[in-house]
């Protein structure tokens, strides 16, 4: 049975040349998440892959919700 999870890593990375530490994470392309997204390159062939397409859900949701919380205030 297919779930409709998301599995998300996360780890910490240091910048050896500032010292400063980030996070990164690795998002688990499987499931209905790939079903969804290979539907997406399927009908735009200007993704290339499964990168592209998570980067702009990622910056469309992101706008998504800013304007939603401008709309809040």
């Amino acid at each position: 049975m297919e779930s409709n999870t998301v599995t998300i890593l996360n780890e910490e990375f240091e910048n050896d040349k500032t010292g400063e530490k980030v996070q990164g994470i690795t998002i688990i392309i499987d499931g209905k998440l790939k079903e969804v997204v290979d539907l997406l390159m399927k009908n735009d062939s200007s993704y290339n892959n499964y990168t592209e397409v998570v980067r702009d859900a990622l910056f469309k949701g992101i706008n998504s919700m800013i304007i939603e919380s401008k709309n809040n205030l």
